[in-house]
């Protein structure tokens, strides 16, 4: 192939909606009507597969953060840039094009002459902004410039480029790989590799280093020197980085430039095998000052064309797509996408975002529990209640307001509204039920109502993914910890006391297990570990008789609630991120190798705590074969006889101990005292 003037694809700008949301809020409180200021910008190419022609420059609400530490471009290869925003159309639409970029161009020719750009090469990929935001209509009128000097000399390509996988052998592309996945951020746009001329090791290292190399003339340490850029272009030509790259090189690496055969990679990803070796020469001068001093006065380039195909300016309509709702959820959701990239970069949040969680109770507990999950970035939350707001709840139950208290909205109603308003795109429902108890009799006339309430609750289960239990006594706990146990889903379970709170996740249940495990085991998987009932030897009963009203209702301290609230959720969220999910074992303190790690650490089966000397206990009860809850004779009942059964366990005394074994247990001798301390539990959630 004979040798072909070398020509560069031009690279393309893209800014996000959020981009225009965010620059709309800054224009009104921070820039109002100064049209001097300058605005830095950070910008982005993104390391994901290639788009049809090429990958544009990325801008988002992240872009005008004074740090890129702080925005989502320092996870792909951020460059930056500068904006001007006209307050007038007719000024946007009479700026000189090539004044704009002449002025704010010349920061880029500075680093080009006293090689600043050697240490900051991403100065390299510089763009400018020409704008003007009409906040009426949300109409942005935008120019991007990407500005490299006009007066290159001729340059030539050697012969046809071939790919990575070509040039290197395969231990020298994956040093390759290896050496680019370790580089900063702000070195990923340009860098140099060096490949030893004796051991013919593949070293990726910094510009600056390459140009230390190209200049050296040390004949000893001579290597093949190759430098690197990212190109977002899939143009067989090299992308326009490349322009300012070999400028850069025209005033610190002369040497390179007009004595030999220059080698450029040409970074594209995600797989970089894909990266094209361009091998290139420059047309020699006469008078090297000549060209440097036509660099630095020549007119610059760079100008985008429209979406046309034109030179001229883009037009972002966003007056039916900038919404707010959608704006707030990727704001939202900026302190898990921190966690993720900096922290926890395994972290699934989509996993967590796609849980539907059942709320049962919109107490104290079931508030801060809701609060803690939209912290989570949860999407979906129901809520399971059939009381009304009281002004006793506002101060203590965050989700509610004393106009709620006074016209006696339903819980449900008034926790759905509140979430709603916090994060208007949240998929929130409120259902008004009475969940049936054992102990409380259901009579004729209470017959189809709670037949109704079954049913529903039945068809919440199938709709829902986890079951957090937060309802006002231990009874209520009963019937969903049967339908957690028989259906297979995800149960938290909170309870109060004064000054104390259980925390516990419910074990898995398999019908073939009728035998209970061996309770030696001191990290018991999720199939041995047991529910809130497997302590009790009687089953559930009317806790409301014969009690007065400080009996009645649970006294807790305010800050419990809080405490309990976020230990529930975070339990969840680690038991999502651990690989054995709902099986996984259980964490105690008494042993920090007891139980398996997740991504998130340790999960464990109970917590328990106290404010009276501020002590936090991880516990564990195992499965109990004779349990009231989650025993294989009661699911299997419950499954067989459904409603009927539900409605014998409600309205038949001791039914529940006879079906599970329990009568025939404590005919043993020698029990009395087990009984009494397994049955001495009072912590319940108002």
């Amino acid at each position: 192939m004979p040798d072909a003037i070398v020509k560069f694809a031009k690279i393309r700008c893209s800014p996000e909606s959020s981009f225009w949301a965010k620059f709309a809020e800054l224009k009104i409180d921070k820039f109002k009507l100064d049209e001097k200021i300058n605005i830095h910008l950070w910008g982005s190419y993104n390391l994901g597969p290639e788009e049809r022609g090429g990958k544009p420059l990325f801008l988002d609400y992240t872009s005008f953060n004074d740090d890129l530490e702080t925005t989502t471009h320092n996870a792909a290869v951020p460059c930056s840039g500068l904006m001007v925003n006209t307050n007038t159309f007719d000024l946007f639409k009479n700026t000189n094009p090539q004044t704009f970029i002449n002025t704010l161009g010349r920061e880029l020719i500075d680093s080009l002459k006293n090689g600043s750009a050697l240490k900051e090469p991403w100065r390299l990929m510089t763009f400018l902004v020409l704008s003007h935001a009409d906040l009426k209509k949300y109409r942005f009128h935008y120019w991007v410039a990407h500005p490299t000097p006009f007066a290159l000399p001729e340059m030539h390509h050697a012969k046809e480029q071939v790919f990575v996988r070509q040039e290197f052998t395969p231990e020298q592309v994956q040093s390759f790989e290896e050496g680019f996945s370790k580089l900063d951020a702000k070195s990923r746009c340009f860098f140099s590799v060096i490949v030893s001329k004796d051991s013919k090791s593949l070293e990726v290292v910094s510009l600056v280093r390459g140009v230390e190399i190209g200049n050296s003339s040390d004949k000893e340490n001579e290597a093949d020197i190759y430098f690197a850029f990212y190109d977002p272009c899939s143009h067989t030509a090299p992308g326009w980085p490349l322009r300012n790259l070999l400028c850069l090189l025209f005033f610190q690496c002369p040497n390179v430039c007009f004595e030999k055969w220059m080698k450029f990679i040409s970074v594209r990803g995600p797989n970089l095998t894909n990266s094209v070796v361009y091998t290139i020469k420059t047309k020699e001068q006469e008078n090297m000052e000549e060209l440097r001093e036509s660099l630095l006065k020549e007119n610059l380039i760079g100008w985008e064309s429209n979406s046309r195909g034109k030179m001229g300016p883009n037009i972002d309509d966003l007056s039916e797509t900038m919404d707010p709702i959608k704006l707030a959820e990727r704001a939202i959701c900026l302190n898990l996408k921190l966690m993720k990239w900096r922290l926890v970069p395994e972290l699934d949040l989509g996993y967590i975002s796609g849980l539907k969680c059942l709320l049962l109770g919109a107490g104290t507990l079931g508030c801060s529990v809701a609060r803690v999950l939209l912290g989570w970035g949860v999407h979906t939350l129901t809520f399971v209640d059939n009381s009304v707001v009281s002004p006793s709840n506002t101060v203590r139950q965050n989700l509610y307001t004393h106009e709620d208290a006074v016209n006696r909205r339903p819980k449900v109603e008034a926790a759905k509204n509140a979430l709603l308003k916090i994060h208007p795109n949240l998929n929130a429902e409120g259902v008004v039920l009475q969940i049936p108890m054992p102990g409380h009799v259901v009579g004729p006339s209470m017959l189809e109502s709670t037949r109704q309430a079954v049913e529903k609750l039945e068809k919440l289960y199938a709709e829902h993914d986890v079951v957090f239990l937060l309802l006002d006594s231990r009874e209520a706990r009963w019937l969903p910890t049967l339908m957690c146990a028989s259906k297979g889903k995800i149960a938290i379970n909170a309870a109060l006391g004064f000054d104390s709170y259980t925390v516990q996740r419910h074990g898995t249940r398999d019908l073939s297990q009728t035998s209970s495990p061996d309770i030696t085991l001191q990290d018991p998987t999720g199939k041995d570990l047991g529910c809130y009932f497997c302590n009790d030897v009687t089953q559930p009963g009317n806790s409301q008789t014969d009690r007065t009203l400080d009996q009645q209702c649970t006294v807790s301290r305010p800050g419990l609630s809080y405490i309990a609230a976020g230990l529930a959720v975070e339990l969840l969220v680690a038991l999502t991120q651990h690989e054995d999910r709902a099986e996984a074992r259980a964490l105690l303190s008494a042993s920090k190798d007891c139980g398996s790690t997740g991504l998130l650490g340790g999960v464990p089966h109970t917590i328990r705590g106290s404010l009276w000397n501020h002590e936090t206990q991880l516990t564990v009860t195992h499965r109990f074969a004779s349990c009231t809850a989650c025993s294989v004779p009661v699911i299997g009942e419950y499954r067989a006889r459904g409603f009927d059964f539900v409605l014998d366990a409600c309205n038949k005394p001791n039914y529940l101990e006879r079906l599970a074994g329990i009568e025939a247990l404590l005919s043993r001798p020698g029990l009395d005292e087990m009984c009494f301390a397994l049955d001495s539990s009072e912590e319940d959630e108002n």
